[in-house]
């Protein structure tokens, strides 16, 4: 498995993220999908990557809140390649970037119904916190954070 940085344009990591969208828009419909979408534009990120096991299989991407905050955005894996580490991995590599890049939390948003994720989140240690930013207000996603230097 290997994890390469990709441009914002790259057409493995528009081809995983429209997976992603497509994900959203028939699990929770178009009008709660469309509301998020001006969130998740990729030309907003500080990072991206994308995983590859002789084709690419899941990415993530890392956005610049401030100084010492950068939030983890479109993580996504593909449905064959799930429960075998790939999310950690990805996960780990963008921990990694932050912290190279001097960050001390990451910061996410998940929805609330999204068990799966949020114990998955919490097992590589992330917490819940007030939703932040545009999430503030929010019914619908919860927000987690995690201290880098807690590793």
């Amino acid at each position: 498995m290997e994890i390469r940085q990709v441009p914002y344009t790259d057409y493995d990591l528009q081809t995983l993220v429209q997976e992603l969208d497509d994900f959203f828009l028939n699990a929770w419909g178009q009008q709660v999908a469309g509301r998020y979408q001006s969130l998740h534009q990729l030309s907003l990120m500080a990072y991206e990557c994308v995983c590859y096991e002789k084709e690419p299989i899941g990415c993530g991407c890392l956005k610049h809140i401030d100084a010492q905050n950068v939030e983890i955005k479109r993580m996504y894996v593909r449905a064959k390649y799930r429960r075998q580490g790939v999310a950690t991995q990805i996960l780990q590599h963008l921990e990694t970037v932050a912290i190279n890049n001097g960050y001390r939390y990451c910061l996410l948003e998940t929805g609330k119904d999204m068990q799966d994720n949020i114990l998955f989140y919490e097992k590589c240690g992330y917490y819940l916190v007030d939703n932040f930013g545009d999430f503030i207000g929010d019914d619908i996603c919860i927000c987690m954070k995690k201290d880098l230097n807690s590793n």
